[in-house]
This record gives C-alpha cells, sequence and structure tokens, in this order.
C-alpha cells in the first residue's frame, strides 16, 4: 500500500496607547476595584481551559503559560496569535463553504467574546487583580497515552543524517499471542525535530523482520511493502493520543507484527532518533470494530481514487500540479465507496474522526460526502471537516463528539471528496522555510510526493461499525 493513493499545529500600537498600557501596568497588582477584567477574575480560567494542556511543565509547547508572570511575559505576542486564531492552535473551522452538522470534543477554538476578553485585558495593560479571586492551579494527568498497557521503542537509536528525507521502516514485535484489541494508541517521537510524520501498520505475516535482514529498519518509501497490511494509527506533529472509549477497539491478530514507519526530515546535524508507540490493550472484544482509512493522494483521473480537473493543470488534463507563486491553488479528488472489497461486502461505517495532512504550502482541506441513499435524518451531502487554520506543525484528528450510533455515516456508494488548498508563495511562513532549506529565491513548483518538500492530500478517517461473530 502506497500513499500516492491509498485506503486504508507581536502586535504593535500607537505610541499613546503604549505610554498608556505601561501606566496601567504600574497598578497590575492591585484588586481591579470592581473591574473584572482581570487576570485573576476572567484570563486566568481562560487560560487553564484553553492554553494549559500544551503550555506547562511537561506539555508540547516551548514554553508554560500557568503563572501571572509567565502569561504578561507573553502577553502581547499571545495577542496577535489570538485575534489571528493561530492560538489555541485548533485548525477546524465553518466558513461560507463547509459547515460541520456536528460538535468536536475537546474543541479548543475560543468565541468571539473570549478573544475579545483577552484583547482587551492586554490594552489595558494586564492588570493581576485580587490574587484571592485566583482560581485553584489545575492539575493534569502524565502527557501521552494515559492508561497504557504497554510501550514499544525502536530497540536501538537510529542516525537521522543530513541530506534527503529518510523514510524507515522497524519491525515490532508486540509479542499478542492472542488476537488483542487495542482501545488507544500514540506515538511519542524521540526527537520531535526530525520526526516528520509515523504510520504504524499491522504485518499479520511477519515480513518486516524478513525484510530489515537483521539491521533493525528498511527504507520504505511509500509503504511497508508487505503483504495484507492495516492501519493500526498514523501520527503527525500535534496530534494527540487516539483513543475509542470503552466500546471500540482495533484488532490486532495474533502473532502479527508490527511495522512503525517514520518520515525524517533531517536537519543540518546528525542526530538520533528512539520514536516509540503506546498502546492500550482491552480485556475483551468490544461492540464496535474501530479502523483508520487514509484517502487521497490521486495522482491521475483514473483509478479508486481519482484526481478531478482544477486550476492550472495543463492541456493533457488533470495533473496534481502547484505552481510557484499562487495562492488558493486547490487540488480535489473523489472516491466511490465500493460495495465490496474482495469477497467483503462493505458495510455502512460511523465517522468516528476526522483529520486532514498536508505539508509546508498546505492552507486548507474539506473533506465533504455525497450519499447514494441517505437514512434517517443524515442529509444527502454533508461536509465533514474544514480546516481553514490548517498548520502542519499542529495537525491532529477530530472526534465528534457524539454517540457511536449517532456518527455521520458513509457507506457503499457514497462519494467522498477531499479539497486541498494552497499558499505556494513567500507570504506562507512555511513555505518560506521550504525555500531556506533548498536555497532558493523564490517558491518552486510543487508537484504530490511523499518527501517534505513535495505537497500531499490526505484525508484521515476513523471508522467504525458493530462487530460480527467473524471479528
Amino acid at each position: 500500500m502506497t500513499l500516492r493513493a491509498c485506503l486504508s499545529a507581536a502586535a504593535f500600537s500607537t505610541i499613546a496607547a503604549a505610554s498608556l498600557a505601561a501606566c496601567s501596568s504600574s497598578s497590575s497588582s492591585s484588586d481591579g476595584g470592581d473591574d473584572p477584567l482581570t487576570f485573576a477574575q476572567a484570563i486566568e480560567p481562560l487560560v487553564q481551559e484553553k492554553c494549559q494542556s500544551c503550555h506547562r511543565e511537561g506539555g508540547i509547547a516551548p514554553f508554560a503559560l500557568v503563572t501571572y508572570e509567565d502569561v504578561r511575559a507573553m502577553g502581547e505576542a499571545a495577542k496577535g496569535k489570538v485575534e489571528r486564531r493561530e492560538m489555541p492552535p485548533w485548525g477546524a473551522f465553518d466558513d461560507p463553504t463547509c459547515t460541520v452538522n456536528h460538535s468536536f470534543r475537546d474543541d479548543l477554538t475560543l468565541t468571539d467574546e473570549q478573544i475579545d476578553l483577552f484583547v482587551r485585558w492586554v490594552d489595558r495593560g494586564m492588570p493581576l487583580g485580587n490574587p484571592a479571586k485566583r482560581p485553584p492551579a489545575r492539575t493534569f494527568a502524565a502527557t501521552g497515552l494515559v492508561d497504557k498497557t504497554a510501550s514499544y521503542q525502536l530497540p536501538a537509536p537510529y542516525a537521522v543524517t543530513p541530506g534527503k528525507d529518510d523514510i524507515r521502516c522497524f519491525p515490532i514485535d508486540p509479542g499478542f499471542a492472542e488476537d488483542t484489541w487495542i482501545g488507544g494508541s500514540n506515538v511519542v517521537p524521540g526527537d520531535p525535530r526530525v520526526v516528520h510524520h509515523v504510520i504504524v501498520y499491522v504485518d499479520p505475516k511477519r515480513q518486516g523482520v524478513e525484510k530489515a535482514a537483521g539491521t533493525g529498519s528498511y527504507p520504505c518509501f511509500g509503504g511497508p511493502d508487505v503483504q495484507d497490511p492495516s492501519l493500526l494509527l498514523a501520527w503527525a506533529p500535534g496530534v494527540p493520543p487516539t483513543t475509542y472509549g470503552e466500546e471500540a477497539g482495533l484488532k490486532i491478530p495474533k502473532g502479527a507484527h508490527l511495522v512503525m514507519q517514520v518520515h525524517y526530515h533531517p536537519g543540518y546535524e546528525t542526530v538520533n532518533d528512539q520514536t516509540s508507540i503506546e498502546l492500550k490493550t482491552l480485556s475483551y472484544k468490544p461492540g464496535y470494530v474501530a479502523q483508520v482509512i487514509l484517502a487521497g493522494n490521486a495522482e491521475t483521473a483514473d483509478g479508486v481514487i481519482k484526481l478531478l480537473p482544477g486550476p492550472n493543470d495543463p492541456p493533457s488534463g488533470p495533473a496534481f500540479i502547484i505552481p510557484s507563486n499562487v495562492k488558493g491553488h486547490t487540488e480535489s479528488m473523489e472516491l466511490v465507496i465500493p460495495e465490496k472489497i474482495g469477497d467483503i461486502t462493505v458495510p455502512d461505517l460511523g465517522v468516528y474522526a476526522v483529520g486532514a495532512h498536508m505539508h509546508w504550502a498546505g492552507v486548507d482541506m474539506k473533506i465533504e460526502v455525497e450519499r447514494k441513499a441517505p437514512q434517517g435524518a443524515q442529509p444527502a451531502k454533508e461536509c465533514l471537516l474544514g480546516t481553514p487554520k490548517y498548520d502542519f506543525n499542529w495537525q491532529r484528528a477530530y472526534q465528534y463528539d457524539a454517540p457511536l450510533d449517532q456518527l455521520p455515516t458513509v457507506g457503499p456508494g457514497d462519494k467522498l471528496r477531499f479539497t486541498c488548498t494552497y499558499d505556494n508563495t513567500t507570504g506562507n511562513r512555511h513555505v518560506q522555510r521550504a525555500m531556506s532549506e533548498m536555497r532558493m529565491s523564490s517558491p518552486p513548483e510543487i508537484k504530490l510526493g511523499e518527501t517534505t518538500l513535495d505537497e500531499m492530500c490526505l484525508g484521515v478517517l476513523v471508522t467504525v461499525r458493530r462487530a460480527s461473530l467473524l471479528d
């Protein structure tokens, strides 16, 4: 299976305003009188709810936002990020072209009122207020997959040397003597500076070990190169642990191995990586079977996933090409869900979570479904995800906040459409970084590919279906 066509995360004001802020800050330790717009009463509860899951000791953010001094020091810079909705890091928003019918769990977005509250607090000089009115400190569970039952690390550090992208497969024997159900999974990158993404496959025939031939890994550009692989998890920067609750799980057959495919994007010095995966095994067979599906990356107008006509196509027909210095370029592709895969009839699938994966030029992805035979109250056409604030550094799966039997569904004959939007101009800071790495003075033309400096348009769907006696 390949990823080319596959199924399977400071503002400036006028001198007068700055002077006013400076004067206000001199009384920042006061109780603020009757004004509740203080850190103690208004801002700290907001920061605790929306920021501290990342910005704390042991969190994935580069600095903490726990104390008043922490927040005050970053206040002006944070104001601009908040106003532009770049922070908290959450790419999924409705817009005129996509309204999602379900809310998402653990939504980090700020309301317009919350944004206005934070901006006004900064503009008033960031007063502390009455310390006695501060909320209790928030406590957090350990990072990673909290209730993990097993962890598998690369058996030896892998040296990532400067040069081209390196895509390596590392076979892992989880030691499962019986069919094992997985209720949660997570990736812990050994060195986040070089780990671009990780995909973990189930290797039922244990062929990865043979391919590694005693070296511990083998090159695997495009996929694991083993027979009958299935997906266990897909991870990219910013993706939190995947959990299915207590009612669903993903099955690993007894005796099967895993293959951890790590895409390395080297830096300017050699580093040693020892990435690991965390799993939560279930002691029972759940009522629902989970499956991770990657769909997209169509290269042509033929095949199961078709590349659709788009702007800037050559006369020969649809082609995945993002021209230099073009903003708002789109590539769209379509998948018609088959009636059968081999001898297996495809059932209706509940969509548990959705995600988008592009590289540095990507700025938005939409996943839509057109249903052949809508059931109940489900619409004939539905937008499952829109990410107009997509950021390569803060990717994640968006989990619907709905019971398993009330999730949006996709089924045989339904059309899934993936539309990706790219900004290949110097106005995109990620493109600027790519230009710097390639020592180019203008953005290059970008084509479909697996390296960081290529592009992708890949949808992630985590689906569930009711378990049967055959599972």
